[in-house]
């Protein structure tokens, strides 16, 4: 007959194998991600050019991390809004922000009492697209070329007027750099979104507008806005013809938008790493490449240490801009 003892033992040894095995599959649970659907924070609504880009980068990722990447929609508020989502969720990287230059560089620069530090509060998995603005003037305007329109608006005995699709984006950014840089004067209008400002731009009640090319493509193909140079260093291969400032005399200007994505600065290093990896996959894949041509972006990408440097460059570049213009939000 066997001791209490011996049978103590053999159930302690037992439990402590089917302790050990549960640990082991507890660890194997943490070490698969992702182990559910994922989200993608998108701060503007349904339908722009940046809904458009986030679908095309979901799709992309999904396949590559065999789970659904699904779009959420969160506008408002200079992205702010879609950045506090993120940062009130749980940071497991199963919810990523798609981030733009505002949500990286300008709302520090604008914004007094911003409710996050994008340096401290988010960890950027890589940047996805970028998209040029287009100096554009109304087919009525007698601007032919940069140097016209510069002479067009010392001419005048107002400031012209311009629109953009409110204070700090890329759009009316450029022509601030440009107000600098060609000590022309001009009044800021800004309106809901690029779209809404064209009734008036094509009336001529408006002199100029930089646009985005997914917004504008279809106007300046009519030939009813006319380009009269893209505001990035290089030529942009969306408007072929269509020569950068940088060669029309003012050999320091770039300025473009561009969209990222990032996580809540407390991701476990292994989330954002898979994270990083099926974006990588995503960008370098021919077919997602050409969707986001094809929706009038430049495919953009740039690993997280690389976007990390991109961005300070930008802080460095833009605040200079914005301080020397006194560009606020108020």
């Amino acid at each position: 007959m066997q001791s209490y003892r011996s049978i103590g033992t053999r159930l302690l040894a037992t439990g402590m194998v089917l302790m050990g095995a549960l640990f082991a599959n507890a660890s194997c649970a943490q070490e698969t991600f992702p182990a559910k659907p994922l989200t993608l924070v998108v701060p503007f609504a349904p339908g722009g050019g940046t809904d458009i880009l986030a679908r095309i980068i979901a799709t992309g990722m999904s396949a590559r991390l065999g789970q659904p990447v699904v779009v959420e929609n969160k506008p408002g508020a200079f992205t702010t809004i879609a950045v506090s989502s993120i940062l009130h969720a749980k940071p497991d990287g199963y919810t990523m922000l798609l981030g733009n230059t505002n949500t990286f560089v300008v709302n520090e620069l604008l914004q007094k009492n911003l409710s996050y530090d994008a340096r401290k509060d988010l960890s950027a998995i890589g940047s996805v697209a970028r998209f040029p603005m287009i100096l554009v003037v109304p087919e009525s305007s007698p601007a032919k070329s940069v140097s016209q329109f510069v002479d067009y608006a010392k001419s005048k005995s107002n400031p012209i007027q311009y629109a953009s699709p409110g204070i700090g984006s890329p759009h009316h950014l450029s022509m601030e750099m440009l107000k600098d840089q060609a000590k022309i004067e001009a009044t800021h209008v800004a309106y809901r979104g690029v779209s809404p400002a064209f009734p008036d731009l094509l009336a001529g009640r408006l002199d100029a507008m930089f646009v985005d090319y997914a917004a504008g493509a279809g106007l300046i193909k009519d030939s009813r806005l006319r380009p009269l140079a893209v505001a990035s260093k290089e030529p942009s291969p969306l408007v072929p013809g269509v020569r950068p400032l940088a060669d029309q005399g003012y050999p320091d200007f770039d300025i473009t938008g561009w969209q990222a994505i990032a996580v809540h600065a407390g991701t476990p290093q292994a989330a954002i790493d898979a994270l990083s990896r099926a974006l990588q996959a995503t960008m370098e894949s021919a077919d997602i490449r050409q969707k986001l041509i094809d929706a009038g972006l430049e495919p953009f990408y740039l690993g997280p240490k690389a976007f990390d440097s991109y961005v300070d460059a930008e802080r460095r570049r833009l605040g200079h801009l914005v301080k020397t213009n006194h560009i606020t939000i108020d």
